[in-house]
Parts: C-alpha cells; structure tokens; sequence
C-alpha cells in the first residue's frame, strides 16, 4: 500500500502539485489571484479534505483563508494557509494575493487584475520510506526544501457572470529534493493555468440555479475539466451537484447560520480506477466561513 501511496507522491511531483477543494466556487482566489474582495464581501474561513478516506496514507488538506474587499482602494486581498499531507510527504505553504478592481462604466460591473506569491515547504518523512526504497537515491537527498514561487491573473465579475483565467507557479522553482540518475524529468512547481467561472440565473423568488467550470491545465499532466450546478435559495441554504471528468462525483450541501455563519459538506464519489482497490474509498470536505460583516 505504501508503494501505491509514493507512486501518487512522486506523479504528484513532477505534474500537479497544487491542492484543490471540491468546493471550488468558495476558493475563487485560490485558484485566482485576481477574484480576491469580487464577491463583495469580507470573510475568514476554515476548510478540511481527506481523499480516498479508506487508504492508508490518504491526502490530507487542512485550509486556514480569508478574503477582504478592500473598497477605499478598489482592492481586494486573499491569503491561504495549508497543510497538505500524502503518505511520507507534505507541503506547507502560504498564499497571497492582490486584485486591482478597476473601475467601469456600468457599476455592477468588475474587473480585477491580480497577482500571487506563495512560499511552499515541501517535506519527506524518510522513516517512512526506508524498508520500501532500500538504497533509492530519494534516502540520500535533503529531507526539506523551501521554495518561492508566483503567479497572475484576470477576473470580471457583475451581478450574474464570474469569469477568469490565471496562471500560478509562474517562476517554476526547483524542488531537487534529490540528484537522481538518468532521470527523464525533474521536480519542479511547474507552471499551471486555470479557468474558472459560473452564471446566476434566477428561477424564482430567492432561488438561483447556477451553472459552473473549472478547468485546470498542466503541460506536464492531463488537463482537469470539472463543471457542476449548485441552487441556491435566498443565500441561507444551497446544495449542489459536481464532476471531475474520470474522477469523482460531488454532492454538496450548505446552510447559512445567524447571518454570517456557513457550514458546508461535500462527499466525493470516486469513479474507476480507484473504486476497484477499495469500497468506501470516497472523499470528504468539511467548509467553515465567517462573514466579518452582516
């Protein structure tokens, strides 16, 4: 099982090495730079994931966020703080961004221009590894790194459409946690792109049905398409459906407590190959947020 779990590590390594959530439509700034302070509102919020519950060794991702309007400068900030743990490896990071709200002719509308810098340590527990690797040259190399890295993008936003794209990992930082011989390819934070985006349509009083995507391109893995439909009903309670092309299935659901206070949930429902190792190997998201305004 460990092997299984250090074959997705190292993938991970040298392909996608940034983390997501299910609940993307919450993480707008994650995944963009240039979405941060466009929804109006300012917050904090806490986010938990485990994939694949009934592996040993299981990704992990524990999230600490907040996302501010900064209306005075047409700004908005965005900051993550994470922990992500798979099997012998984790990384533990900081994100932060900046958007530029430039303004437009018509008020309801919103342009952001942003930008990102993270600082990511990437970590092996070696005693972990010693009775599967033997003599791997993985053993002899540092057990640590800390890398910096960067990333830009554009969002437009108004009452119903949210549309951007980003690029991250811009700089492209060698990880070189080990010299590995006649190695094919290196460990680097390689340049990712993303789209995100979704549409308000309103279907009755208080009730919006929208439609969303999210897809995530690395030249060095296969590209993630991901779309669903959440409703929503007058923002206090939601749920949604969403798919990860070859992945997952993800139901969602989420109410609103006291006038600031969500609670989020989404069970992930894994399609083949990973269904076939295990039953019960589904993934689970627990969401916290805190409006700092009512």
């Amino acid at each position: 099982m460990l092997l299984i779990v250090l074959a997705f590590c190292l993938k991970t390594g040298i392909a996608q090495q940034l983390h997501f959530m299910s609940q993307y439509l919450q993480h707008n700034s994650m995944y963009n730079p240039a979405a941060a302070g466009m929804a109006h509102k300012s917050m904090v919020g806490a986010s938990f994931r485990s994939m694949w519950a009934s592996f040993p060794g299981n990704p992990k991702t524990v999230m600490l966020y907040g996302d501010v309007d900064w209306k005075k400068m047409n700004a908005g900030i965005g900051a993550y703080i994470y922990h992500d743990e798979t099997g012998p490896t984790t990384r533990d990071g900081i994100q932060l961004a900046y958007s530029y709200h430039l303004k437009m002719k018509n008020p309801k509308n919103r342009l952001g221009l942003g930008i990102e810098a993270r600082v990511l340590q990437f970590r092996i527990d070696k005693s972990k590894l010693v009775g599967a690797l033997a003599n791997d040259p993985v053993l002899a190399g540092a057990d640590s790194k800390i890398k910096f890295d960067a990333g830009a993008g554009v969002y437009f936003s108004n009452d119903k459409l949210s549309l951007g794209v980003a690029v991250q990992q811009l700089i492209q930082s060698k990880i070189g946690l080990a010299d590995v011989p006649n190695a094919t390819s290196e460990g680097r934070l390689y340049r990712q792109y993303n789209a995100i985006g979704n549409y308000r349509f309103q279907t009755g009083d208080d009730i919006f049905v929208i439609p969303n995507f999210l897809i995530r391109v690395n030249p060095h893995a296969p590209t993630e398409w991901e779309g669903g439909v959440k409703m929503d009903y007058k923002d206090v309670i939601w749920w949604a459906l969403n798919l990860r092309v070859h992945q997952f299935w993800s139901i969602q659901v989420g109410f609103k407590l006291l006038q600031r206070i969500r609670l989020s949930y989404s069970y992930d429902i894994n399609v083949t190959p990973i269904t076939e190792f295990s039953d019960g190997a589904g993934s689970h998201e627990v969401g916290l947020q805190f409006d700092l305004k009512k």
